[in-house]
């Protein structure tokens, strides 16, 4: 049974930050309603993230009394902090949990580079080095080739005021001609904006991790509309 506002489908997102909501909201197709818990994230270093995973089970037992369609882990570096095949870890603890299907960040990155045939990219992100490390190590034995990985050094929620232009800015600075795509990594980003302008100024595919998300998250359950100004994804 669905709900009146989620006639077509409810996602279920547990996050750490609220700039993941405000993104889905925006851009979520008719029909679609979102449904989110928090995770308390006291520290976006490895220490924190790990902190955090300790309130998946709760956040998914509360997504479940909604009712929803099917629950997604919005966090990046969460979803692959404990190093390859933690992604697979968290989905199926949540699915055991529920019995609801279950997506992450990370996964939703990866089936994103599969759909576009993406094999090399370059990767901007705000976090520190400590984070920038394990996401190429994880990227890398997920078969995916980094060609750089620059981040802005933030350890903390200020993450979500890092203004658009900024990280516009760093992935023209870092931009690599031999790249497939450009990963804008980090579910905190509030960077649906400048995707098109990207793509047209570099002419390659731009991924984030919000936008990945929310992609994988409407495929899984069958909703298949493309939505126009989100890139080269919503275009297949």
């Amino acid at each position: 049974m669905h709900s009146v506002y989620g006639w077509r489908g409810t996602i279920g997102i547990m996050t750490p930050g609220t700039s993941q909501q405000v993104e889905f909201h925006r851009k979520v197709p008719d029909g679609i309603a979102i449904c989110t818990t928090l995770l308390p994230l006291k520290s976006a270093n490895k220490e924190g993230l790990i902190e955090m995973s300790n309130y998946i089970e709760t956040s998914a037992d509360l997504l479940a009394q909604q009712r929803v369609d099917i629950i997604m882990f919005v966090c990046t570096t969460g979803s692959l902090i404990k190093g390859i095949g933690y992604d697979q870890d968290i989905i199926k603890q949540i699915e055991k949990r529920t019995n609801i299907p279950a997506i992450t960040t990370t996964t939703s990155v990866l089936e994103a580079f599969k759909a576009l045939d993406i094999k090399k990219i370059f990767v901007v992100t705000p976090y520190i080095d400590e984070l920038n490390i394990a996401e190429k190590d994880f990227l890398e034995k997920s078969g995916i080739t980094v060609l750089s990985i620059k981040g802005l050094g933030i350890g903390d929620q200020s993450i979500q005021d890092v203004n658009p232009s900024v990280i516009y800015r760093l992935v023209k600075e870092q931009f690599d001609p031999k790249a497939d795509a450009v990963f804008i990594s980090c579910t905190g980003l509030c960077v649906f904006d400048i995707i098109e302008p990207l793509e047209i100024d570099l002419q390659i595919p731009v991924i984030t991790s919000v936008q990945a998300s929310l992609w994988h998250g409407l495929r899984k359950i069958n909703v298949l509309q493309k939505i126009n100004d989100l890139g080269r994804l919503f275009r297949i």
